[in-house]
Parts: structure tokens; C-alpha cells; sequence
């Protein structure tokens, strides 16, 4: 009888979002959704895709993702990240490589961790396409 894996504890949001990202660029569904949640409040948007709600929903999007032949890589650019005692937002700039010729592209993402009984986890990863990264403005507050 196989046995189950015991889900990792992420004691930090840096570890959790560390974790997804080896996740992706592995296309290892198990330890993708070992990052999130298990919960049906968490919601991914994929550049481009819909919006995924619910953890069935969320592993749907990423079996669909990890699929196809394409190995993805990622370089994570001018991070920002706001923590708290239970939950922490991180924005960061995916730079993208796409399989063997290189195709390249930048995604701008926000991903949104809480801290669980089971260490910290992905509730919401929303990434949305980048204008050409020489045109991505660095901007403060409003005022």
C-alpha cells in the first residue's frame, strides 16, 4: 500500500513562495499544491487565463499547465513583499523562459500567503502579462 506524503511545513512566506515557483518549473503537480491551501477560498489567475477558485479548480489549471512539453524557467525581479504575523503579499516581475529555443516573456505577479496550522501557504497567485519589461515604470505611492 503506497503511503501518503507528508506535506511540507513552510515556516516562512519566502519558504512557501521558494517552494511553488521549484514547484512550477519541476511541473510537480504534488508538490505545487503542497504550497497552497487546502481550502476552496484560494483563487490563481494565470497570465492571460481565468479566474480559478477553489482548491479542485486551482490543480485543474496547474494539471493543465504541467501537461504540455514546455519547461518553464523563472528569474523573480524587483520583489516587494509586506508581511504580517498571519499573512503576507508579495509582488514580484517573472521573467519567463519558455522550453529549448528560448522564447522569453515577463509576467507581473502577486502572490498572497497565510499563515496556516500547517506552516505558511498560497491563497491567491495572480499573474497577469507585463508590457515589455524597458517600459515597466517603478512608481511610489500616490499622492
Amino acid at each position: 500500500m503506497p503511503t501518503a506524503r507528508t506535506p511540507p511545513i513552510y515556516t516562512s512566506p519566502q519558504d512557501a513562495a521558494q517552494a511553488f515557483y521549484q514547484a512550477f518549473e519541476a511541473r510537480d503537480l504534488d508538490a505545487m499544491m503542497a504550497t497552497w491551501a487546502e481550502d476552496e477560498d484560494i483563487v490563481c489567475v494565470h497570465p492571460g487565463g481565468g479566474r480559478h477558485v477553489g482548491y479542485e479548480s486551482v490543480r485543474q489549471s496547474f494539471e493543465q499547465l504541467f501537461a504540455g512539453d514546455t519547461k518553464l524557467t523563472f528569474r523573480l525581479d524587483q520583489p516587494v513583499s509586506i508581511d504580517t504575523v498571519g499573512l503576507a503579499v508579495q509582488s514580484v516581475v517573472e521573467h519567463l523562459r519558455a522550453g529549448e529555443d528560448g522564447r522569453s516573456g515577463a509576467a507581473i505577479a502577486t502572490n498572497v500567503l497565510m499563515r496556516t496550522p500547517y506552516g505558511w501557504r498560497l491563497v491567491c497567485h495572480h499573474a497577469s502579462p507585463s508590457p515589455p519589461v524597458t517600459e515597466l515604470a517603478q512608481t511610489g505611492p500616490l499622492h
